[in-house]
């Protein structure tokens, strides 16, 4: 049984459709973070694909913003299934139940938790070593600690007490238990590229409440040995655990001193093609489950379309299928089962279209808490993804006489799942023209003689090579104003292939 986790930043990313990157992926359960869709713009093409059965969480409050998805095979659908981690949400019989004690939270709070869509339960039933086993798979995109909004911090402390106690709680009721996601928190100075401060390393709160979640021995105990090699048992994590948890990092249990292994960078810097990132996406699993079950579980680093890697698991367990998908099933819907149709349906064409790209999910704030931002203009510069183009469908030829011709194609390769998710080569530059009042073509060079282009950019000094233009959009004295820094992506200051420290301003009058 195989299980993937990925922060894909955003479901209408997938150019050749959901289908293609879920057969892909290969997995029995595949789960998404930052999905990035609401449901008034949940399309059916996305919501029930053949093969799959799938459960949404969306946010309440903001369109295109975070969301979690979870996609199970058909052989492995849930008995269960439910949205958000409270319980409030849930008004079927379908539902996980297990809720535990949420005397410390406040009616307004327990609402607040759920509001953003971070979290989507399913729980299945399992043949591990010959005896059936419930498992319970909890999806969750936590939440980012901005150091400017005290309240998120606050609240980012709560979704984790949360998950914690509904976790815990599963385990109490027998079931076994996977959480997994977007974590948003790297736990150990061997997770993060460039550690700030290795004394105040865990002081951090989230990280203290992962050393309180998980069971794991110090950073640096053991040598890892080859895939498959590795002993575990009971015996391996006595004594000595630094965490007294429950739950085991099931990466770190296999790789317990594996480095530069992370999920996610800063798509602002191109900080992915020097490694210069973080690992805070995850597989926990209760600590039988991690030492029993798991056979494996790593990171996809090669695997690209968004600022994270997926992450996968696999266990010894075969799956047993429920007889029918709980309520929660997006095919349950009612703008899907046919009971009732969406209006956008009949005014506009249904078919595969290419969406604008969406933003990166890393913001600024994302960063500054995962990342050291560089030290030439990380608290200068905030840069967004440029999006890309829609283009509208093509027109089909109409058959004669009424009829359509039905053509039958060769049907194409399936292709490998690196070539799928990479992004498309860029199209080399093109000559650049504009037309004239006379009608000709005019050079753009043209232009640039009588408008004032861009200023000539200098040279970093290490690497000798023309600077990039950037400008201030962070709110702020400086917000417009220009500079340049070095052209490399950001990454370690011993990497002599990445960004070196030169920065300067644009004169005001240039």
């Amino acid at each position: 049984m195989k299980i993937v986790t990925w922060n894909i930043n955003g479901i209408r990313t997938f150019k050749g459709g959901i289908k293609k990157a879920l057969d892909l992926l290969d997995a029995d359960i595949i789960c998404f973070q930052e999905t990035k869709v609401t449901r008034d713009l949940l399309d059916e093409r996305t919501a029930v694909v053949d093969g799959y059965n799938s459960y949404f969480s969306f946010s309440r409050g903001r369109s295109g913003y975070s969301g979690v998805a979870t996609f199970c095979k058909d052989r492995v659908a849930p008995f269960a299934a439910e949205e958000g981690l409270t319980g409030l949400l849930t008004s079927h019989d379908g539902s996980v139940g297990c809720y535990g004690d949420q005397s410390q939270f406040s009616m307004e709070e327990l609402q607040m938790l759920d509001n953003e869509g971070r979290a989507v339960i399913t729980q299945h039933k399992v043949m591990c070593q010959n005896q059936e086993k419930t498992l319970t798979v909890l999806n969750v995109y936590c939440p980012r600690a901005d150091p400017e909004k005290p309240d998120r911090k606050l609240f980012k402390l709560q979704f984790y007490r949360m998950l914690q106690n509904r976790a815990e709680a599963l385990l109490g009721a027998g079931s076994h238990v996977i959480v997994l996601g977007d974590v948003n928190t790297s736990h150990r100075p061997i997770d993060h590229c460039d550690p700030d401060d290795l004394e105040s390393f865990e002081d951090n709160p989230g990280r203290k409440w992962l050393n309180n979640f998980l069971f794991g021995k110090a950073e640096g105990e053991g040598l890892e040995k080859e895939e498959g090699d590795r002993e575990v048992g009971p015996e391996s994590q006595e004594p000595g655990g630094c965490g007294g948890g429950k739950f085991v990092d099931t990466f770190r249990h296999f790789h317990p001193t594996r480095p530069n292994a992370f999920t996610c960078w800063s798509t602002l810097t191109g900080a992915r093609q020097t490694n210069y990132g973080t690992r805070i996406d995850y597989i926990f699993a209760d600590r039988p489950l991690a030492e029993e079950h798991f056979l494996s579980a790593d990171i996809m680093p090669d695997v690209e379309g968004s600022d994270h890697c997926p992450v996968q698991g696999r266990l010894c367990c075969s799956p047993l299928q429920s007889p029918r998908c709980p309520p929660l099933c997006t095919r349950f819907m009612p703008e899907f089962a046919g009971r009732q149709q969406k209006l956008s349906r009949f005014l506009v064409q249904v078919g595969p279209q290419e969406q604008d790209a969406l933003p990166g999910s890393q913001e600024l704030g994302e960063i500054r808490e995962n990342l050291r931002p560089p030290a030439d203009a990380g608290s200068a510069a905030r840069i967004g993804n440029v999006a890309g183009r829609k283009r509208g469908p093509t027109k089909e030829t109409p058959a004669p006489r009424g009829k359509r011709i039905k053509t039958h194609n060769p049907p194409k390769p399936q292709g490998n799942l690196l070539a799928f998710f990479k992004p498309a080569a860029s199209q080399g530059s093109r000559s650049c023209f504009v037309k004239g009042q006379d009608g000709g073509a005019c050079p753009l060079g043209f232009w640039k003689a009588v408008l004032h282009g861009p200023p000539q950019p200098p040279l970093c000094k290490v690497h000798q090579e023309p600077c990039v233009l950037r400008t201030v959009r962070k709110a702020g004295p400086n917000m417009g104003r220009r500079f340049f820094v070095c052209c490399r992506p950001q990454g370690h200051a011993s990497n002599p292939q990445a960004r070196c420290n030169f920065f300067t301003w644009v004169d005001k009058g240039r």
